[in-house]
């Protein structure tokens, strides 16, 4: 039996990081291939989003989501068949190449959980079974964004999983960094790019007016998260409401989308890209839009998920509030980056080690004082709850 157990839990993690490694590539050539013709794509993404809707209702697959899986690292739940994975996948990546602005992290710790949930047989206890939902999703987020620290952190806040460091628990701990690492490796060394910008603190004068500064960018970084997570709320109760809303929201999203020449489609990697290399083309309105139109996508039934988009969100919101504050801008970037994907996730301690895994341990010390204030402030909101 325990042959068996690490047998499974190595098979576990090794299959994971290949897949996410082998998604995001593959994601990311689609990208490249399709968003010179998003003019014409974007006007097909209705039928992108019917057959989405159809393809989840006849496969049964439309009540699983990323609520599901954090029910299931806590609680007894059925495990998902082998095709959830599969039309997942195949539905994010049509999304992406259409140009609807939705994010990627949902294949990845979706198809962990679903991978890890059904290689524990049905003889293992409910907590060792539990354990490998939460070790895929951990193994997801960690060969995707290749951040194995934040991964095992993010994952154990989302579900609510309480930190305490009994024996059995630093053990668990343990096995959830070293997966992590591994997973992490794995995905890079099958051909995943790590995003990676390293941040130059050493000219900051810390000082009362600058620490004052961070905390109100800290403030306004919790609200764009909390923002973010209210209109997303707005938009799926509206569509509960009535379906017709669906395709008003979806030619708002694609009208905007031509108006702004197709600047807030995808992932967002542009809008990331431009804030760390060429910050003087963010527009102010760049942040409030990524928001509106990955809400709607997200909120009418697009597969995919929101952390990139967030990460845009932040970034671009970053350089805005540098230049208005007088900050150094690549640094209120950084932190936009982390603090407010944390805020619309309503996690704390995941900003300060994603900060350190894609900025640099500098960066992470300026990270802690902001994500207090996540902590202080947000008490309720977030995208899974």
């Amino acid at each position: 039996m325990l042959r068996n157990y690490y047998f499974r839990l190595i098979s576990t993690v090794l299959l994971i990081s290949i897949c996410c490694s082998l998604f995001g590539q593959m994601l990311l050539k689609l990208i490249e291939l399709t968003s010179s013709y998003y003019k014409y794509l974007l006007i097909l993404t209705p039928l992108i989003l019917v057959f989405t809707k159809f393809s989840n209702k006849y496969l049964h697959t439309g009540a699983i989501g990323m609520k599901y899986f954090i029910e299931a690292a806590t609680n007894k739940k059925e495990k998902v068949t082998w095709k959830f994975p599969f039309v997942l996948t195949l539905n994010t990546l049509l999304a992406h190449s259409f140009g609807v602005s939705v994010g990627r992290e949902g294949v990845a710790v979706q198809l962990g959980g679903a991978i890890g949930g059904n290689i524990a047989p049905n003889e293992f206890s409910p907590e060792k079974k539990q354990f490998f939902v939460k070790l895929g999703m951990i193994c997801g987020f960690a060969g995707l964004f290749q951040t194995p620290l934040a991964a095992v952190v993010f994952i154990l806040e989302v579900v609510s999983d309480k930190f305490n460091f009994t024996i059995n628990k630093v053990y668990e701990y343990v096995i959830y960094v070293v997966a992590a690492y591994i997973s992490a490796f794995v995905s890079h060394k099958a051909g995943l790019e790590k995003f990676f910008v390293t941040i130059d603190v050493s000219g900051i004068n810390i000082n009362l007016e600058f620490i004052s500064k961070l905390v109100l960018v800290g403030v306004i970084f919790v609200f764009v998260g909390i923002i973010f997570v209210l209109l997303q709320r707005k938009t799926k109760a509206l569509v509960s409401l009535n379906k017709n809303i669906i395709w008003i929201l979806l030619v708002i999203f694609i009208l905007v989308s031509i108006v702004f020449e197709y600047r807030y489609a995808s992932l967002g990697t542009n809008l990331i890209d431009l804030s760390f290399t060429d910050f003087e083309q963010i527009q102010v309105y760049d942040f409030m839009l990524k928001i509106i139109l990955t809400a709607i996508c997200t909120g009418i039934g697009f597969s995919g998920g929101e952390v990139t988009p967030l990460f845009a969100i932040g970034a671009t919101c970053g350089v805005i509030l540098g230049v208005w504050l007088g900050l150094p801008i690549l640094v209120t970037a950084a932190l936009g980056y982390c603090l407010v994907f944390s805020a619309a996730t309503k996690t704390y301690i995941a900003p300060i080690f994603l900060a350190l895994e894609v900025f640099g341990y500098k960066l992470m010390l300026f990270a802690v004082i902001p994500a207090i204030l996540i902590y202080l402030i947000n008490k309720k909101y977030s995208i899974y709850k």
